[in-house]
């Protein structure tokens, strides 16, 4: 199954949709837990696109260097947006690569979950917008 500090495949939904996202994207699991009889997992959005503009990089972003991130079987350094944080159904709708209950990861950093918990409550201590998306249904319980 999935763990805390898992990157895995992911159709994680836009912004302004309440379905799973277009393609898979890697994310980062933070937690796993069960609803009635859905079992979820709860995971940060990451995205490769590095650049910014101005002098500092944005605070929600936890930044991953191409070092590390290849350690992690990644192609490039990527940010994890701590602002951006799903709970979602353990489905192939979201979880395109889930069989049988089996989930394969592309890599495992427990300490960097940690790290961008951290950051988002500082984010949310200082009065930050965050966009938590809940998609479990809440009628399977």
């Amino acid at each position: 199954m999935i763990h805390r500090g898992d990157f895995v495949l992911c159709n994680f939904p836009f912004r302004e949709s309440h379905g799973p996202g277009p393609s898979p994207h890697i994310v980062l699991c933070a937690a796993t837990g069960r609803e009635g009889n859905t079992k979820f997992a709860i995971v940060f959005y990451t995205t490769s696109q590095i650049e910014y503009q101005g002098s500092r990089r944005p605070r929600q972003y936890v930044f991953v260097n191409e070092t590390r991130a290849k350690e992690l079987h990644q192609r490039r350094a990527f940010h994890v947006d701590a602002s951006r944080v799903a709970r979602l159904p353990l489905t192939r709708e979201y979880f395109p690569d889930l069989t049988d209950d089996v989930l394969p990861t592309v890599g495992r950093d427990a300490d960097l979950v940690a790290r961008v918990e951290e950051r988002l409550a500082a984010l949310i201590a200082a009065g930050l917008q965050i966009s938590k998306v809940d998609l479990v249904d809440r009628k399977s319980k």
